[in-house]
């Protein structure tokens, strides 16, 4: 079934050629090496369908095919989906986050991947469990979104202007995360939390250093990264 699409859904689409200039490639970087590289590897890889929900310009879509996985990506920016294709060569089409079985059958990925993507959204645990179903038995969901904790001061940077995005941004929590993944029937088994201070003072070292040394401290972390599993038939 159809949906009426806000507008706000689409900030990165209208953002276009300035999209890439507004992302930090430290912190795009540090989400594809632990939610790829580390919580899925090239042997889980190599050869697995895996589905890339909300690809935007493609970072991840490109290291999952680098590392021998059979790559679907999909975003609600036609422009964006458009350069992914062009990007990865992988397969690329338009697909709502929160209506993904309009799109795809239940159970047809080993793999679900989403980064940065269900906070853009004006339902995130909607988007979740519609990506827990694409999963097949036995298979792997890996997510990162934003912590609730940290939305007062993305708020106030968007209201500096210190951001150029005006979309939705529904941060979610760990406890909300973990019980909307348990709902669509996934197991959590792996957690790790990214940034403990803001990527934008530049101390990527030190941050880098904090994310592998301090993850009893990752529920004040910026961002939240899960991966779960589907139990097997």
């Amino acid at each position: 079934m159809n949906r009426h699409v806000d507008q706000r859904e689409l900030t990165h689409e209208r953002l276009g050629d300035r999209f890439a200039f507004a992302l930090s490639r430290y912190d795009t970087d540090r989400r594809v090496e632990v939610l790829v590289d580390d919580f899925l590897g090239p042997e889980r890889l190599r050869g697995a369908k895996v589905l890339d929900v909300g690809c935007g310009l493609g970072d991840f879509s490109q290291r999952l095919s680098d590392l021998g996985a059979e790559v679907t990506a999909c975003d609600l920016g036609a422009g964006l989906v458009e350069r992914t294709r062009a990007r990865v060569g992988c397969k690329a089409v338009v697909a709502d986050a929160l209506n993904l079985s309009a799109t795809f059958e239940p159970e047809s990925f080993d793999i679900v991947l989403s980064s940065e993507c269900i906070e853009h959204t004006p339902d995130p645990k909607r988007a979740v469990l519609e990506m827990a179903r694409m999963v097949k038995p036995g298979g792997l969901l890996s997510i990162s979104t934003p912590n609730r904790l940290w939305w007062p001061v993305v708020r106030l940077a968007s209201i500096l202007r210190l951001r150029p995005f005006d979309g939705y941004e529904n941060f979610s929590s760990w406890r909300g995360l973990r019980g909307t993944l348990a709902e669509g029937g996934m197991e959590v088994i792996r957690e790790k939390g990214l940034h403990a201070f803001p990527f934008q003072f530049g101390l990527h070292g030190l941050s880098r250093w904090v994310d592998e040394h301090c993850q009893p401290l990752r529920g004040e972390m910026i961002n939240i990264c899960l991966l779960a599993r589907k139990p097997s038939a």
